[in-house]
């Protein structure tokens, strides 16, 4: 059984797991729902949300673009197979697409509405970043091999924000 559950990036001088969004008890039978992944330069953040802190409402996420005056994207993962990704910017600007499009057309989703990698670079820019648009192309048709999850993380780059920060010892 794969990962269901979302992954959020948003931009803060605090801990995103601080803010009021994040702020609420993981669902009973999980201790513990949200995990921190590797952060990137200039306060961005990414949370794993396991089952359990989901909510069916984007309002959480405009009030985090809100909160932060930054770009939030909100990646939503069906059992690693296939990922809804909606990118919310301070300007108001929202897109969508799926990652892994033949999965999703296996699940019955509808192919998203063309222009998706101008969207998604327009909303790079908005977060002061300039999106790779071959990397971007690459990244909307390719399958996931074998995590969605892991597209994710190649959206995020070729949108072009910087490699997450290693830990130090």
């Amino acid at each position: 059984m794969g990962f269901t559950g979302e992954f959020v990036l948003a931009r803060s001088d605090r801990p995103l797991r601080e803010l009021a969004v994040f702020a609420t008890d993981c669902a009973e039978g999980y201790a513990d729902c949200v995990t921190e992944c590797t952060p990137r330069p200039g306060g961005w953040q990414t949370l794993q949300i396991h089952h359990g802190l989901r909510s069916d409402s984007l309002q959480p996420y405009r009030q985090l673009v809100e909160t932060t005056g930054a770009p939030v994207l909100l990646a939503n993962v069906m059992d690693s197979d296939v990922c809804e990704v909606v990118g919310l910017a301070p300007s108001g600007a929202r897109w969508s697409t799926m990652l892994d499009p033949v999965m999703a057309a296996d699940y019955g989703i509808p192919e998203p509405e063309p222009g998706a990698a101008e969207h998604i670079a327009r909303w790079a820019a908005e977060a002061g970043f300039a999106a790779d648009p071959v990397a971007l192309a690459d990244v909307l048709v390719k399958r996931a091999d074998p995590f969605v999850e892991e597209l994710i993380f190649d959206l995020i780059d070729a949108c072009g924000f910087p490699p997450g920060i290693p830990a130090s010892d």
